[in-house]
């Protein structure tokens, strides 16, 4: 315990800055900017590369007004820009022999920054009007005239520069619904400001039959863009400092080319429209091989087998209130799973008898936050970092042993799955990063499925899992604007290296006969081909059975759908 507690302790103190702060290891650290500053990341991401600098004396002055010519300064290095187009024009007020004359010459050349009365007014503080001007124009950013400021007039000289960086997202204002275009810009904030540009596409390229048919500034202009092509994908552009791929699942470490959800919680085993009590191996048979143009085809390549409820009154092993399980509840889970009748064991059958070896990952239940946690003996813990993590790193000791005792020649053990769909919490960004350095030291991955409005989804890595699958959140009938949603998960997918969840609720025949799921799943299938997602990096969300359901039940849309997942994912390439 006192050997677990020392490394969390390093973890929430030291160790979390390092994890966190992953892609920014080169930048300095100051000693007046902690990792906890609201601009800590921006300032270590502008700092990374040289585009802001700090003070001899290892401070950074996050606090302080930055000056018209420092503001000129960083432009030109953001852009890199060194060289004037033509002869400058004089000012009153700076010669060519002052310091950074030339980046303040680039500066009103480009149309950046103007002058007064031939001053340009140098040391002069910058202010959000001005710097507005600076990011709109240096990016060619262009705004749709709707943004709205309480102090700010659509007649405004300095609205069409405002309303493109609030379109951009480089700003939202403040909350009380003001810009606050005379307030002076600290160097705190323009970093934030320029590092919201580069963490993101320069630009968006839309693509028909794999040709680049147009490039846009904006996701917003790629979305209309793209409706004009059956086939058309939305693309990454990269930028000076980040670069972006333009297929999916490229930083998956685990080379999962097809995984597939499995439920075995309370309640929560089906076969066809039937809750049973225990798996058998034919219900994994449809799993392991289909039929595609009349010859056997291998199917899913990974199976993660997760549990919701844990009892009777269908509590949930979530991050919510309800959750109260304790050790006794996460003990029955793993025997669950476990058991002769359980999940793994037919599972193995079915690879046995196919004469497969898949891969299999177990999920790892949210502890929960509420209330204190109860061990075995009966003995109350106090609810922290430190017992949370004690509960989870006990869960996955039980389960690595379990998989050693039970010796399953057809499964290939390769990790576990963090059962959360988001990471919501600074306690739980800890607790996730020191679970991942003690799946590096069994030698095991760690992944999760985040749901698309998932908060902080784009740290996965940061946070040490090994491959991520990002849930569109389409499938569900009552959800408006599908395609939108679809692009937007796969564009994510691109710009953060993740995979996708595919996802189809368990319907019965009754759902499908209405049309609930049919076009939905037709829509999924339509966009995995579009953007690769048929080669690698697919998660399979099927409610409890769906699959199964489709392979053995006779009812025309349930074959159709098993004929679209084996023809889109499954047939020999």
């Amino acid at each position: 315990m006192k050997r677990v507690k020392k490394a969390l302790i390093f973890a929430m103190s030291f160790g979390f800055v390092l994890v966190l702060a992953t892609g920014t290891a080169l930048a300095a650290t100051y000693k007046d900017v902690s990792h906890e500053y609201w601009a800590y990341e921006d300032i270590q991401f502008i700092a990374k590369h040289e585009v802001i600098r700090g003070f001899s004396d290892g401070s950074f002055k996050p606090g302080l007004a930055i000056s018209r010519k420092d503001a000129a300064v960083m432009m030109g290095r953001a852009i890199d820009l060194a060289d004037l187009e033509s002869q400058p024009k004089p000012l009153k007020d700076m010669q060519p022999t002052s310091p950074n004359y030339q980046e303040v010459m680039i500066a009103i050349e480009r149309g950046w920054l103007t002058l007064e009365e031939d001053n340009f007014n140098p040391d002069a503080p910058l202010t959000r009007d001005e710097m507005s001007r600076m990011i709109a124009t240096a990016y060619s950013y262009e705004g749709k005239g709707l943004s709205s400021f309480k102090d700010v007039s659509n007649n405004d000289e300095y609205y069409p520069f405002i309303d493109a960086i609030a379109f951009q997202n480089v700003t939202t204002g403040y909350n009380d619904g003001t810009f606050r275009p005379n307030e002076v810009v600290t160097r705190a904030q323009f970093s934030a400001f320029l590092a919201r540009v580069y963490q993101k596409p320069i630009a968006y390229e839309v693509k028909s039959a794999g040709q680049t048919v147009a490039i846009v500034s904006s996701v917003e202009d790629a979305l209309d863009e793209v409706n004009y092509y059956e086939d058309g994908t939305i693309h990454p552009q990269s930028n000076k400092f980040v670069e972006y791929a333009q297929t999916i699942a490229t930083d998956d470490k685990t080379n999962l080319n097809s995984g597939v959800l499995i439920y075995n919680g309370y309640n929560e085993v089906y076969s066809g429209f039937k809750k049973v009590d225990d798996f058998t191996p034919q219900f994994f048979n449809p799993y392991m091989k289909s039929k595609v143009d009349g010859a056997d085809q291998e199917m899913f390549d990974t199976f993660v087998v997760l549990g919701l409820r844990y009892n009777e009154a269908g509590n949930q092993f979530v991050d919510v209130p309800t959750n109260d399980a304790n050790y006794s509840d996460w003990d029955t889970y793993v025997k669950r799973t476990f058991a002769n009748e359980g999940a793994l064991n037919n599972l193995n059958e079915s690879a046995k008898f196919n004469n497969r070896v898949v891969d299999v990952y177990v999920a790892i239940p949210y502890p929960k936050r509420n209330g204190d946690i109860i061990m075995l003996d009966g003995q109350e813990q106090p609810n922290t970092v430190y017992s949370r993590y004690d509960l989870a790193s006990w869960y996955i000791t039980n389960v690595l042993n379990g998989f050693k005792q039970a010796d399953y020649k057809n499964l290939n053990f390769k990790g576990f799955y963090w059962l959360s769909e988001t990471v919501r919490t600074v306690e739980d960004e800890v607790l996730i990063s020191s679970l991942s350095s003690l799946m590096t030291k069994h030698e095991k991955f760690f992944i999760y499925s985040p749901h698309a409005t998932s908060t902080n989804f784009h740290k996965w890595k940061d946070y040490g899992f090994d491959a991520a699958f990002l849930q569109p959140n389409a499938f569900r009938t009552s959800v408006l604007n599908k395609e939108e949603r679809l692009h937007r998960a796969f564009l994510n997918a691109q710009i953060y290296g993740t995979g996708i969840t595919i996802e189809i609720d368990s319907y019965g025949a009754g759902h499908v006969e209405e049309g609930r799921g049919v076009e939905e799943f037709k829509l999924y299938m339509n966009f995995a081909k579009r953007y690769g997602l048929d080669e690698k990096g697919m998660m399979f969300y099927q409610g409890t059975n769906m699959v199964e359901r489709m392979a053995t039940i006779d009812h025309p849309v349930y074959k159709s759908w098993y004929e679209q997942l084996t023809n889109t994912f499954f047939k020999a390439k």
